[in-house]
């Protein structure tokens, strides 16, 4: 999912023990039983300290145009691992599965938000004249309720922008084009980009 203040959001339940807080350089979330104990660590990742089931902060671009969204399918998935940073038993799959992504990548560590959306731009889409805006921070939560240790947590920082005329389509897409949203769904997509299309109301 910048040029974000220091604080994006924060939330704070007192009576349920839970704690959220989100900002640029400090993402903090405590999860507590109801006697008080810990069931999920907040997320202060360092050795030793490492959520079972991972946490990931990645950039997404909404990008329209003829009265569509840009959208592709994965190819190359070698290259999504090395350039995009996408898990190397990951990247196989969703390039197999023959669904739609967004231009998206995690961040490269250290890196701002805002950089990250011109690196996808520029490097992903080949694409150099078009202003991205910030739009909105998603947190999205993969949970098994059996084992909530072993939840996923996506932090995503969404750019929307414009693009005038067709995208070329490097060789790590199968497709690349402009989709209309009501031919969109979120099942139609890998990655849980349906679920980032959903939250920012292009697709239902």
């Amino acid at each position: 999912m910048w040029g974000l203040a220091s604080n994006v959001f924060e939330y704070k339940d007192v009576n349920g023990g839970r704690v959220f807080l989100a900002s640029v350089s400090y993402i903090a979330w405590t999860v507590r039983a109801r006697v008080g104990s810990p069931m999920i660590k907040k997320a202060l990742f360092r050795e030793g300290h490492v959520p079972k089931g991972g946490a990931c902060i990645s950039a997404f671009l909404v990008l329209t145009g003829k009265g569509g969204v840009l959208v592709g399918k994965m190819a190359r998935p070698e290259i999504w691992v090395e350039r995009f940073f996408v898990g190397e038993n990951f990247a196989p799959q969703y390039a197999s599965s023959g669904k739609w992504i967004l231009p998206a990548s995690h961040l490269k560590y250290g890196e701002k938000p805002d950089d990250s959306a011109k690196r996808i731009l520029n490097e992903q889409l080949g694409v150099n004249d078009v202003k991205l805006k910030f739009s909105q921070v998603q947190s999205h939560l993969s949970q098994d309720p059996n084992d909530p240790e072993s939840a996923h947590w996506d932090i995503c920082f969404i750019y929307e922008g414009t693009l005038k005329g067709d995208v070329k389509k490097p060789e790590w897409f199968s497709e690349l084009r402009f989709v209309k949203p009501n031919e969109l769904t979120v099942d139609a997509f890998t990655r849980g980009h349906g679920d980032v299309l959903k939250e920012t109301g292009t697709i239902h």
